[in-house]
């Protein structure tokens, strides 16, 4: 369920809040901000490959470019052994990075941001990074069985032009299995975050 919701976000966003994203308005600057071909392997991602250890022929990565819009993507399936456990903790890794250089993106940064409020994430702005940033937490249950749960991470920035989110999903069985606590997950995402940042431009 929180792979399928990672798709969704956006349409979901866009159909709760149409007014939002109405119309087309002047772009605005990218920053200095540029496409690379393989935007983990530069970036590295060395907080969390500090603390999992990714899966074989994993990260996938893509990138596209068009005068319009250019598009980063990263998938990766990571694990890391848990203490008192035989079943690996796996988790994945999801972050797209957008650069608009024909509209502003600010109004799907705002609409995808009240989609989460909507469904009741707990949100907490993150300071000093890009133009504006946010975390956006979730914990779910899975199935019918509801000792089942899904938690879904986010960290969306925008500045200017860019768009960045990083989507970071893990599940865990309430009583049973030990997943990586919630300080850990935002510090690793915050630190790999910045290293992507800089390694397409930013500051």
């Amino acid at each position: 369920m929180g792979a399928v919701l990672a798709s969704v976000v956006w349409s979901g966003a866009v159909a709760v809040v149409p007014r939002m994203v109405q119309g087309h308005s002047s772009a605005q600057s990218i920053h200095g901000y540029h496409a690379i071909d393989k935007i983990c392997e530069t970036g590295k991602l060395t907080a969390f490959r500090q603390k999992y250890k990714m899966v074989d022929n994993y990260p996938l990565e893509h990138t596209g470019r068009s005068g319009s819009m250019d598009i980063m993507r990263c998938y990766a399936l990571m694990k890391r052994s848990v203490s008192g456990s035989d079943t690996p903790d796996y988790a994945t890794l999801d972050i797209r990075v957008e650069l608009h250089k024909a509209v502003d993106s600010s109004p799907e940064y705002a609409a995808t941001r009240h989609y989460f409020e909507q469904q009741k994430y707990e949100i907490a702005d993150v300071p000093n990074l890009g133009q504006e940033a946010y975390y956006a937490y979730g914990d779910e249950p899975t199935s019918s069985d509801k000792t089942y749960h899904d938690i879904n991470y986010y960290l969306q920035v925008l500045d200017g032009g860019m768009t960045f989110s990083l989507y970071w999903t893990d599940n865990y069985q309430v009583g049973k299995d030990t997943t990586l606590d919630r300080d850990s997950v935002r510090r690793a995402m915050l630190d790999d975050t910045r290293d992507i940042l800089k390694a397409i431009g930013g500051k």
